[in-house]
Parts: C-alpha cells; sequence; structure tokens
C-alpha cells in the first residue's frame, strides 16, 4: 500500500513537471511569435515612410501592380537593403538576377546609361567600359524598383495567379511553367497546388503573409 502511494506521489509530481514545462515552452513560443510579429509590423510602418515609397508607388501604378505585392517582394527579398547581394548573385532591392536585369533591358529598349537617365540619376552619359560600372544600374534603387515591379507585372500577366507569379520570380518562369504541365503539381494548369522546391514553397508563403501585413496597412493609411 505505502509502495502504491508513493508511485502515485512520483507520477502526481512528474505530471505537474511536464504541465509546468508545457506551459513554458507556450510562454516562450507565444513570445517568439509576438517578437516576430511586432518586428514585421514596425518594418511595415518603417517602409510606408521610406524614402524610396513614392518610387515603389508610381511604379505599381504604372504597370499595374498591387502596391502591397511591390513591398511584400522588397521586404522578402532584400528587407529593404539596397546593396543586398545573394549568394548566386542576386542584386539590389528586389534582388534581381543581372540575366533577368539584361533580359528587361532588351524588353524595355534601354541600356545602363538609358535606364539612369530616364529617372533623372546622376549617371554619366558616357557608355560605361569596365564590368563594375555596367553592373551599377542594377543596384541603383530606382532602376531596380523599375525593372522589379515590371517583372512582377510580366509574371502576373503571363500566369495570372499571384501566387504562381511569386513562385516565377524565385525559381524562374520556365520552371514554373513546366510544373503547371505536370498534374502532380497543377490540375488546372494555372494554380500550383504543390510546389516541389522547398525554397520556392516557402517564398510564396512569406510573400503572401507580407501582402497580407501590407494591404491591411495601406488600407490603415488611406
Amino acid at each position: 500500500m505505502r509502495e502504491k502511494r508513493r508511485r502515485r506521489r512520483i507520477l502526481f509530481r512528474s505530471a505537474i513537471v511536464v504541465i509546468a514545462g508545457l506551459g513554458l515552452l507556450a510562454a516562450v513560443i507565444g513570445l517568439i511569435w509576438s517578437t516576430i510579429w511586432m518586428f514585421s509590423q514596425r518594418n511595415g510602418e518603417q517602409a510606408l515612410d521610406w524614402e524610396y515609397a513614392s518610387t515603389a508607388s508610381h511604379y505599381a501604378d504604372e504597370y499595374d501592380v498591387p502596391l502591397e505585392v511591390v513591398y511584400a517582394v522588397i521586404e522578402t527579398e532584400s528587407h529593404f537593403d539596397a546593396d543586398a547581394q545573394s549568394g548566386v548573385g542576386a542584386c539590389g532591392l528586389m534582388q534581381l538576377m543581372p540575366d533577368t536585369y539584361d533580359w528587361i533591358q532588351g524588353r524595355l529598349g534601354e541600356t545602363d546609361v538609358q535606364s539612369g537617365k530616364a529617372e533623372g540619376n546622376a549617371q554619366s552619359a558616357v557608355a560605361p567600359e569596365t564590368p563594375g560600372e555596367q553592373e551599377a544600374g542594377i543596384f541603383d534603387p530606382v532602376t531596380n524598383i523599375r525593372y522589379g515591379v515590371y517583372y512582377l507585372s510580366y509574371l502576373y500577366e503571363r500566369f495570372g495567379v499571384w501566387e504562381t507569379a511569386y513562385a516565377g520570380y524565385n525559381a524562374g518562369p520556365n520552371i514554373v511553367a513546366k510544373w503547371l504541365e505536370d498534374a502532380q503539381y497543377s490540375s488546372d494548369g494555372v494554380t500550383l497546388e504543390q510546389i516541389p522546391y522547398t525554397e520556392t514553397a516557402n517564398y510564396v508563403v512569406k510573400v503572401s503573409e507580407a501582402r497580407e501585413r501590407y494591404h491591411q496597412l495601406l488600407t490603415e493609411t488611406e
């Protein structure tokens, strides 16, 4: 009898320890999520007063891209760091790859000098002679935003679904087009029900969530 009581006391104490531990874990998780949410809100509010906010708004209107999408992509890609460069070579605020940048230049019929002059930037009127000078335009915030927003408009025009456009921005439109043709990823050839690249799947979720936050912020400031 005493042995049974002793075991019950041990089990009771163990249960209390487990419950207390779970409560502490829940509190820690709650604190982490609240910190992330507060940081995201503060980051979003600062973005609305960002020095290139008017530029983002202007090109969002020009290329018919929701402004909250522009902000969401910039936040996810570079966290508003104009000098950001990824390990694979993506550059600037909207993390454009040099090949994509060149392709957009071709679509718009521009050169680095022309794209800079169009925005009134202090770029030399003499054609650049070194690779470093040729690549300078991709980091120019105004040009980078303009080309990035143009690219988003192209992707949406091509795919017709913003989530699919986000996937194209991350993985490349030709890869996404192949996914849409594959029945295991898309049943209608338009919507991606499954994304085989984990990075791209996470990217689409991040941009979608950021878009919702910016939509709310922009609505509150109207």
